[in-house]
């Protein structure tokens, strides 16, 4: 049944109810019973649209991932192989300083290998490298203290 047919359907109930009810209370009942469902066919049949344009809104998405993927996973590859490589001859050739070889491995071996959806929405970052100072980031912030409760009772000092 298509928009036009619902819509006559529902002319011709509010003529018969209108015929039918004059103004006596029964009536005017029978009107808001009439409008009350036209407001709620009408409510019914938008949200079916919404979730259409979601859909389409998230297939967009999905699709403009796997085509970003496509691009951006060998280039991350051959990033991550290169490096891996090349912290390995750093490795040998600075007789085995393993400190050489994880400045090279690090950023070239970490960071975001896939792109995802939420990615491209941008609620999460694509990290094309990891970063070099990792380990000595993490260490430096669990030593760290809020401000407030360094200088407690030292005012005056400076930190």
């Amino acid at each position: 049944m298509g928009k036009m047919s619902k819509m006559s359907e529902m002319s011709k109930m509010i003529e018969e109810v209108g015929a039918a009810a004059g103004h006596s209370r029964a009536g005017r009942l029978a009107r808001q019973v009439v409008v009350a469902l036209a407001l709620t066919l009408t409510i019914g049949v938008a949200r079916p649209a919404l979730a259409v344009e979601a859909y389409a809104n998230d297939f967009g998405i999905g699709v403009g991932t796997v085509f970003v993927d496509l691009v951006y996973m060998p280039v991350k590859v051959v990033y991550a192989t290169l490096g891996g490589l090349t912290g390995g001859f750093a490795f040998l050739l600075t007789g085995g300083n393993l400190d050489v070889a994880s400045a090279i491995w690090r950023p070239s071996l970490g960071g975001t290998y896939v792109v995802t959806p939420s990615m491209l929405r941008g609620d999460d970052q694509i990290y094309f490298s990891g970063s070099a100072d990792d380990a000595e980031t993490s260490r430096d912030e669990r030593r760290e203290e809020p401000l407030g409760d360094r200088d407690r009772g030292r005012r005056g000092e400076a930190y």
